[in-house]
């Protein structure tokens, strides 16, 4: 941020690292990008679910989805109460995102993670002419900018809940605040934050 020159008058050489974000990341080996970045809005969108590691919010959820859209890096993410509720959230954002922009979604990718499996996804996105591409068995890590994104949340909740020493039944509305954040940052590249891309 001081770089950016949101933060004036902040000392940083003499600042350690922080024990709450210290505390709160931990990563795992990345994959080099496959393909080029999308050039325009809903070219392809990137999902992945994640779980809440057995907490349940105040309003019995457990899982979370995010939708990125690839070209802006604009982020959704849903609330579940289970996996059965991962199409009906698709079709929610497809719905929003679709009427909003007045474009349609061309692809989507996702992991192998089998939230999609019982609902034939394949036939749908055939049925609405989206290219339905997913990562090879076994590597959750191929699908890299879902799975980042994931991770950059979980560690904003994370270290959103220990500094302030909430209740973990909170991370829920700490998911959707943290989402909210990454999407009014500035982007280095660009100058300008997903929302406004």
């Amino acid at each position: 941020m001081k770089e950016l020159g949101l933060l004036s008058n902040v000392n940083i050489s003499n600042i350690d690292k922080c024990d709450v974000c210290v505390e709160s990341k931990s990563t795992k080996k990345t994959c080099k990008p496959v393909l080029e970045r999308e050039n325009e809005l809903l070219g392809l969108i990137h999902s992945d679910l994640g779980d809440s590691k057995q907490t349940i919010t105040r309003g019995g959820k457990k899982l979370y989805i995010t939708f990125i859209d690839d070209y802006s890096r604009y982020t959704r993410v849903y609330l579940l109460r289970s996996k059965d509720e991962v199409i009906k959230m698709f079709l929610t954002y497809k719905n929003e995102v679709e009427n909003q922009l007045n474009k349609k979604i061309k692809r989507l990718r996702m992991d192998r993670g089998g939230e999609y499996e019982s609902y034939d996804l394949d036939s749908f996105c055939r049925d609405h002419s989206i290219i339905h591409e997913t990562t090879r068995p076994y590597s959750p890590q191929s699908n890299g900018v879902g799975e980042r994104k994931n991770r950059i949340l979980k560690e904003m909740v994370n270290a959103m809940l220990i500094s302030f020493g909430a209740l973990f039944n909170l991370l829920g509305e700490a998911m959707l605040s943290a989402c909210y954040i990454q999407n009014i940052i500035l982007f280095k590249k660009t100058s300008k934050t997903p929302y406004e891309l």
